[in-house]
């Protein structure tokens, strides 16, 4: 007999009832009291990004509307039914489940609503469940459309999406809609430190907090990482190992990174491109972990109160005083760029021309002034008298007396009086060349 194949984290430990759900308490708040009020829509569409509970939220209010041993004053599923059991391995008759990606045409929809008006087999209602439903074609939404606004009273939909925008407004204004915000950083650690309790992992200090950062939100991505970095590197991963798994560069990294192009050290950019491209590093995370630290600055250029910055305390010092070499226009302007270099990498014919001159101008960011202090001291200089040291020079004595001279002696003339501006007009003339590149 073969030994059954392992299960990944993922699936082993999906939500089997609404208190799993981790991050989405105004969902089970709502759901939960339609069920004990017996106030339960005949559609529901659940929205959000990838990795957010949407599809087990759907499985979950399935299998309370028709478990068997659900309390009638409770709202949570037992799980131990057959209905629950059957439900959660996707076997139960009564409890349809289509994917729209895969199932999109009209001919589909009306395969899987010819079973509508008949009866539930088991529980008390018959329940469709259509994943990615923005997939479905025009035709497919027309067909479903009146039966989703006056089903049969043993009939519940419930959609699920990651576009809403593509869903037509008929539908929509059918279902009760319910959207699934992103899961918090520190929701996504508490959460795999205690499942890494359960499977006797140990992991070393930052290793789950980089993977959460990964995930962007998702459970589901977040413990698919963590299977990736099991599998290279056993029941005690180090940071060091999800940096080679993921291509990864580390924060402390990056902020040595950020301090050196604040001094004016281009180099140190170069050098920095020419790693990361010889090292086979993911060019585009590596881009995003930048634009993300440089959110993270700018919060903490911005905020005097850092208890509302997700970061660990002991860098906090680091941080402030990076943020504070840049000052708040540096960072928007290095945020910008880093956001624009990451867009177009994707799409360039050399990524890594665009990646080196990106960090070459990110160098030259402490040269330069914001527009409104050059235009106050421009004006301070058109405002200011001529100087004394300029009526006197000899370049304007020799001037008076050639005014009708020759115009190649008048170009003359003026060059000299250009080598003698005033302290002020020449120092804005230099802010305005670093400021513009001029040479």
């Amino acid at each position: 007999m073969a030994e059954p194949g392992y299960t990944v984290l993922a699936r082993k430990y999906r939500p089997m009832k609404f208190a799993d759900l981790v991050g989405q308490p105004h969902v089970v708040k709502a759901l939960s009291n339609a069920i004990t009020t017996n106030r339960v829509a005949q559609a529901f569409l659940f929205t959000g990004s990838r990795g957010t509970g949407k599809t087990s939220s759907a499985r979950i209010l399935a299998s309370a509307l028709n478990c068997m041993e659900r309390k009638s004053d409770g709202f949570e599923p037992c799980g131990k039914c057959a209905s629950c059991l059957d439900i959660a391995r996707s076997e139960d008759l009564d409890v349809v489940e289509m994917d729209a990606a895969s199932n999109s045409r009209v001919d589909d929809v009306r395969e899987r609503l010819e079973s509508v008006d008949t009866r539930p087999a088991r529980g008390r209602f018959r329940i469709f469940i259509i994943d990615e439903v923005h997939m479905l074609s025009t035709s497919a939404f027309n067909a479903l459309l009146k039966t989703i606004e006056e089903p049969p009273p043993h009939v519940k939909f419930i959609l699920a999406t990651t576009n809403p925008e593509k869903i037509p407004e008929t539908i929509l204004s059918r279902c009760q809609r319910y959207d699934f915000r992103r899961v918090t950083l520190g929701e996504i650690v508490a959460w795999l430190e205690d499942i890494c309790r359960k499977e006797k992992i140990a992991p070393q200090d930052g290793v789950l907090r980089a993977v959460a950062e990964l995930a962007e939100g998702g459970m589901r991505d977040a413990l698919g990482r963590v299977d990736q970095l099991l599998a290279f590197s056993g029941l005690k991963p180090g940071l060091e190992d999800a940096e080679r798994v993921f291509g990864l560069v580390g924060r402390g990294k990056l902020l040595e990174l950020l301090n050196a192009l604040s001094q004016g050290d281009a180099r140190a950019g170069i050098l920095f491109a020419e790693d990361v491209f010889d090292s086979g590093k993911d060019v585009a995370e590596v881009l995003a972990s930048m634009v993300s630290l440089a959110r993270t600055l700018l919060l903490v250029a911005a905020s005097a109160d850092t208890r509302a910055i997700d970061v660990p305390d002991n860098e906090l010092a680091g941080l402030k005083a990076t943020a504070d070499a840049y000052g708040i226009h540096g960072l928007v302007y290095l945020a910008e760029l880093l956001t624009d270099c990451r867009q177009r990498v994707r799409r360039a014919a050399f990524p890594r021309v665009v990646v080196e001159t990106t960090l070459v101008k990110l160098s030259m960011v402490g040269r330069l002034e914001p527009l409104d202090r050059l235009l106050a001291r421009l004006d301070e200089v058109a405002d200011a008298p001529v100087s004394v040291e300029r009526l006197e020079s000899p370049s304007a004595k020799v001037a008076e007396p050639q005014q009708e001279s020759k115009p190649a002696q008048n170009a003359t003339t003026k060059e000299s009086g250009e080598k003698h501006r005033s302290p002020k007009e020449q120092q804005a003339l230099d802010a305005l060349k670093r400021q513009f590149g001029a040479s």
